[in-house]
């Protein structure tokens, strides 16, 4: 099976995902559900420090598996095929199209956080989702944790799931995390409708400008615009003025040339 066939079975099990997991059919209550989401506090962060495994057994730290580079961090239930997996392979064709490099300008760090599911598991997901022999694929570090950690982690980034037990399956959100180096929360984007442009432009601005090319710089400031955000206003200002004076200056320069070539028609 081609990885394109791949995503896009996976893509139909989302959908059917989405559809079996309809409110009316829902185990959890309401007031559960409604917990579930991403609401970053005031300069979240997540600890670099804190203690992982990989699929191989070995152990890390997540400041060693983002490798001093931009990140996407996706936490996943490494059980679930319904959802956790065709977001996984979303976010592998988003990273494959954005044209930055795996692995140098960025790393995608995999967190299994359901303690019921197995390194062999995350192994069947990741392989099947991104594939471990494709250039992303290498760009990837898939870990497991203990609950403790596992904890420590989703309440950095104000990351709420939560446990159907009659079902035996999470409600989470499908949420991609774009965070810096050094650990500091970037972007929130959704994991249903990720593609290359918008993860390129997260990953970019993530590594402040280290990255990208300078038509990645204009863009970024024009996405990030916004009068109720305001995080690029007084650059967007200055360059907006600079881009003023130097258009008067053109024309000035522009007219004096006429006038002097008029001048020595006269002449």
């Amino acid at each position: 099976m081609t990885p394109r066939l791949r995503r896009l079975l996976g893509a139909f099990g989302l959908a059917a995902a989405m559809l079996a997991g309809a409110p009316a059919g829902a185990a959890l209550p309401p007031n559960e559900l409604a917990e579930v989401g991403v609401r970053p506090p005031p300069g979240a962060r997540l600890p670099l420090d804190a203690t992982l495994t990989d699929l191989g057994g070995k152990p890390t730290t997540l400041g060693g598996a983002i490798g001093g580079r931009p990140a996407v961090v996706i936490f996943a239930d490494y059980r679930c095929t319904e959802l956790c997996s065709p977001i996984a392979a979303l976010a592998g064709d988003a990273l494959a199209k954005s044209g930055l490099a795996p692995g140098g300008d960025y790393r995608l760090v995999v967190v299994g956080f359901n303690p019921r599911a197995s390194a062999a598991d995350g192994r069947r997901m990741i392989g099947g989702a991104i594939g471990f022999d494709t250039a992303v694929g290498r760009a990837t570090t898939a870990v497991t944790a203990s609950e403790p950690v596992v904890q420590r982690l989703t309440s950095a980034v104000g990351y709420h799931y939560a446990y159907d037990e009659e079902r035996a399956r999470y409600a989470h959100p499908a949420a991609l995390l774009v965070v810096a180096a050094d650990g500091r929360l970037s972007r929130v984007l959704s994991g249903l409708a990720i593609n290359g442009g918008d993860v390129r432009l997260a990953l970019v601005e993530a590594g402040k400008g280290a990255i990208g090319a300078i038509a990645d710089q204009i863009r970024l400031l024009c996405y990030g615009f916004s009068a109720s955000v305001g995080f690029y206003a007084d650059r967007v200002r200055l360059i907006l003025a600079a881009a003023g004076a130097a258009t008067l200056l053109a024309i000035a320069g522009g007219l004096m040339t006429l006038s002097r070539i008029a001048a020595r028609r006269r002449a």
